[in-house]
């Protein structure tokens, strides 16, 4: 081969190298500039990511799951849990673990992971002891041969802190609705059917179980009138809430209870609308007001009762006296003689019946002291065992720490003689009546149900027999006036009025508990006193004959004053005669005070008997004073006119009466000083 030829070869050999290893010094710079490029972004990102770590909210950290202990932290896990970077990173989990919680932790970590998982919520120890809530979901990995776990320890301690207290929130709400003492129920609107109910509602409708009233239908199956709930539901839709608002419901046996609602209208513009409603049952409520308004129709009753009875015994006594005095002289063989002496007899069976009438509307001149009760219940059932007959065991406990009450003994014991006839004919085929006294304290629970009553201590009277009992309809209407259930001409109907009056006249109250077949029990309370029972006032027989005394008659009623005048003249009294107490007043200072006796009216206009008496005692102590009324206002009963030793003359009266009223009085030491 030629020697230039050689020569070129080797020259294009050389140069194919220069270029071969210019091109590899330019791929070795290139590569160079990509390495450095790379790296410079593998920084940079790690530099990102370890700026992510720290600045999550979250606290984090990376920790080995053999050695346990943590490779780096975050600042939110350092301000989380109070420990310094350099001393998490000298510690393992164990240290921030409860002791109770780590072998449930120790088994978990041992078991490998594969991605993202969900731990749940675990119990982590502070610094300070205190312990926290955290969220914790990992991330396993390899790193460098080791299983390695990222962890995110999200703080839950005041969401469960507050989640607790929601929880236990509800739990005091429920259990305050579920005791409360009013029905509370929800419902949709729309569905008609309730979404809960508590089980004073449940009561209400008579016991249903829950899942049995979850079921009914509210308008058609609990409400009486099924329209009624779509009154409630529009009145409520225009105002959103209503008070007071009436309805009846229906039990689950069909009987029907009225009660109160107060609803409430939530929800609306898109969201279902919910009813909610407090439930009052007014069942006792309603019986409170039918006792009121039998109290008050009771009241009415009596005033107009107490009004006719005193505008009639004045006319008995016209009739009274002036058919006595012509009896008086009137030979028995007369032909007028038996007619007067009927006008008489009718007269004292009209005063009887005004008396009744007095009594039921507590207007009768009570003449109270202080006595002891069990004296007389000893007193009365005596004469008692004569008038239930002998078929009729009559039994009596009588407390022995009874306490006095201010009563009139006679009246009382009419109370006790009524009470005990109408138990006799409860029981036609015999049985047993019992009277019973005790002391009792009669609280505010006791007073609610039982208006008017005040609470105290009182002395209880119980009446109590085992006859036929008193049907419920029957029940409130027995202290009606005239009202009875007895056959035609065996009773008047004006018994029980008459316990009623003379007991609310002594301040007292009255109660009546009875079944058919079960017998009935009456019960009496009269309010106590601390006085001492007072030495009743001697007032002895007629002291002879009168001797020509002068007695001032004081009477408004010109028909009686007249007719009351001439009985006296012919019992042999000096009569003197004044129209009102202004009028004795002067003529007794013409006189000087030369009167012996003078007979008044309790109540007339102007100036009243008591104040003439008042007057009277104080210019001329020597002068006697004798009262006389048909019934005595409450005003003045509650003044105590009839002051202890005053002489007192009901009418009507007869001549009888009249003059052994005057001769006793007439008798006595002077009383008005």
């Amino acid at each position: 081969m030629p020697y230039f030829v050689i020569v070129i070869v080797a020259a294009s050999i050389v140069v194919l190298l220069i270029a071969s290893c210019q091109r590899l010094r330019r791929s070795r710079r290139h590569l160079n500039s990509q390495l450095a490029e790379q790296a410079t972004i593998l920084r940079d990102d790690k530099h990102r990511q370890e700026l992510m770590f720290q600045a999550n909210p979250c606290p984090m950290w990376i920790f080995d799951c053999e050695t346990l202990r943590f490779i780096t932290v975050n600042e939110a896990a350092i301000i989380n849990h109070g420990y310094s970077r350099e001393e998490f990173l000298s510690m393992t989990l164990i240290d921030i673990r409860l002791e109770e919680d780590c072998p449930a932790f120790l088994e978990r970590v041992k078991q490998p992971q594969t991605g993202h998982t969900d731990i749940g919520i675990w119990r982590h120890r502070r610094k300070d002891g205190s312990t926290l809530l955290v969220d914790i979901k990992t991330f396993e990995f390899q790193a460098n041969g080791r299983r390695q776990r990222l962890v995110v320890a999200s703080d839950m301690t005041e969401r469960c802190r507050m989640e607790e207290a929601l929880r236990e929130s509800e739990a005091s709400l429920k259990l305050l609705v579920d005791n409360a003492p009013f029905g509370i129920s929800q419902s949709f609107v729309d569905e008609n059917r309730a979404k809960s109910i508590n089980p004073a509602f449940r009561k209400i409708l008579g016991g249903y179980g829950l899942e049995e009233v979850l079921r009914l239908h509210i308008a058609e199956q609990i409400y009486a009138n099924a329209k009624d709930r779509d009154k409630l539901i529009e009145v409520l839709r225009r105002n959103r809430r209503v008070e007071g608002w009436e309805t009846t419901l229906r039990r689950q046996d069909g009987s029907l209870v009225p009660v109160r609602v107060t609803g409430l209208l939530s929800g609306g513009n898109g969201t279902p609308e919910v009813c909610s409603c407090y439930v009052e049952d007014m069942t006792q409520q309603s019986a409170l007001e039918q006792q009121v308004r039998q109290v008050q129709k009771l009241e009415a009753v009596g005033r107009l009762a107490g009004g006719m009875a005193h505008d009639f015994n004045n006319i008995l006594v016209v009739i009274k006296l002036s058919t006595e005095m012509m009896l008086a002289q009137t030979a028995p063989d007369n032909p007028f003689s038996k007619p007067l002496l009927q006008i008489s007899n009718a007269a004292d069976r009209a005063a009887t019946l005004t008396r009744q009438m007095l009594a039921f509307g507590r207007q009768q001149i009570m003449q109270p002291r202080v006595i002891n009760l069990n004296n007389v219940v000893k007193e009365t059932t005596s004469m008692l065992r004569r008038v239930i007959g002998e078929d009729i065991r009559l039994v009596t406990t009588l407390a022995d720490d009874i306490e006095n009450s201010r009563l009139d003994p006679d009246q009382v014991g009419q109370v006790i003689l009524n009470l005990a006839v109408n138990a006799r004919d409860a029981m036609p085929t015999g049985g047993m009546l019992h009277i019973e006294t005790a002391m009792v304290e009669l609280d505010d629970a006791y007073t609610r149900e039982h208006p008017p009553v005040q609470p105290g201590r009182y002395v209880m009277l119980a009446v109590n027999d085992t006859g036929t009992g008193i049907d419920k309809s029957i029940l409130p209407r027995i202290f009606d006036p005239f009202f009875t259930t007895k056959e035609v001409g065996k009773g008047t109907g004006l018994g029980l009025s008459i316990v009623y009056g003379i007991v609310k006249q002594s301040g007292g109250y009255v109660w009546v508990y009875s079944e058919p077949g079960q017998g009935t029990t009456f019960k009496l309370y009269f309010p106590v006193t601390s006085a001492l029972p007072e030495r009743a006032v001697f007032r002895g027989d007629a002291a002879g004959q009168p001797a020509g005394q002068t007695v001032l008659v004081v009477e408004d009623d010109a028909n009686i004053r007249s007719n009351v005048c001439e009985c006296l003249q012919q019992l042999g009294y000096h009569v003197l005669q004044v129209e009102n107490g202004v009028a004795a007043l002067e003529l007794c200072a013409e006189l000087k005070g030369n009167v012996d006796l003078v007979l008044t009216d309790l109540v007339m206009a102007g100036k009243s008997g008591h104040e003439l008496a008042s007057d009277l005692g104080e210019r001329y102590p020597r002068i006697r004073v004798l009262f006389m009324s048909g019934y005595s206002e409450d005003t003045a009963a509650r003044r105590d006119i009839l002051q202890r030793g005053s002489s007192f003359l009901q009418k009507p009266f007869s001549v009888g009466d009249l003059a052994k009223a005057v001769q006793q009085t007439l008798a006595m030491q002077p009383v008005c000083n």
